[in-house]
Formats: C-alpha cells, structure tokens, sequence
C-alpha cells in the first residue's frame, strides 16, 4: 500500500511544482504586458474627451476662457464641415456675453452611452435659458476621444440606427 501512495504524493508536490513555477513565471509576465499596453492605451485616449461628461466640462472650460481652439476640439469634425477652424473661431468670438452664459448654464440631468461609438447628455431644462435650445448634446466617439456632434450627423444617425436594430437603444414613447 505504501507503494501505491508515494507515487501519488511524489505526482501531487510535482503538480504543485508546476503550479507554482507556472504562476512564478507566467503571472508576472501577464502583469508586465497588462501594464504596458493599458499604460499605451491610456495615453492614446485624451482625458479630456474620455466621456461625454468629461467633453462637456472641456467644453465649458473652453468657453469660461474663451479658449475657442479646445472648444473646436470638442467638437466632431463633421460639425466644422464646410467651415474652417478660422471661422468656427470668430462665430463663437462674436457671440455675446450673454449667449455665451447660457451655454455655460447647463447642467447634466442625464448620461446615456449607448454603445462605444454614440451618446448624448440631456441637460435639465431649466438650465437650458432659452427653449429652442436644444435639451441634448449628442456624442460620437472617435479616436481621439468622444466628441459633441448633432442628431443630423450622418454617421452618428447611421450608428443611432444600427444600435436601435441591434437592441441597444429604444426610441422613447413620445
């Protein structure tokens, strides 16, 4: 019987054995390579556009200092479409005081993430000042982060389409 345990017991420590070297040597290197590519990961994606949340508060610091070259970079490029960043520049320059407060007025009710492409935030209405404004700013992610885009964008509709056949978003009961 003694026989029949030692092999046993001498197959069990070499199991444990290979665990443990197994363990030693693989879970390290999973670490290593885990850091390194969230650390290029991290890099890549600018925080300052890594949430819609995070776009909105560029987007009013941008205005707060007037710092209209990071306002345009809030935006999604289609936005710009047919205008130069010149020109996108001195259309909000020569927006009034007042108008410029109202934008800064908004405060977030509501955060949807869709899906990793598109999003929006509804702000609360009665921080919106005017009521033609628009209660929504609509979101698309792009490579450099999420961007401010309208319900009109064609790729943002596309992709707001595609999520809805998907079962992703449902259009709300109106």
């Amino acid at each position: 019987m003694d026989a029949d345990i030692a092999p046993t017991k001498s197959l069990t420590l070499l199991k444990i054995l290979i665990r443990a070297l197994h363990t030693m040597v693989l879970q390290p290197f999973l670490c290593i390579a885990l850091f390194i590519f969230h650390g290029c990961q991290s890099e890549e994606v600018d925080q300052r556009f890594s949430h819609p949340t995070q776009t909105f508060q560029t987007y009013k610091y941008a205005l707060e200092n007037s710092d209209f070259d990071l306002l345009g970079e809030c935006f999604n490029s289609s936005q710009m479409e047919g205008e130069d960043r010149h020109g996108f520049v001195e259309r909000w320059r020569q927006k009034t005081p007042a108008e410029i407060k109202a934008h800064l007025r908004r405060e977030i009710a509501e955060e949807r993430i869709i899906n990793e492409r598109i999003g929006y935030l509804l702000f609360d209405s009665s921080t919106l000042g005017d009521e033609r404004a628009s209660p929504f700013f609509y979101f698309l992610r792009d490579s450099s982060g999420w961007k401010i885009t309208s319900h009109l964008d064609s790729t943002f509709h596309q992709e707001l389409e595609q999520a809805i056949e998907r079962g992703e978003y449902k259009l709300p009961d109106f």
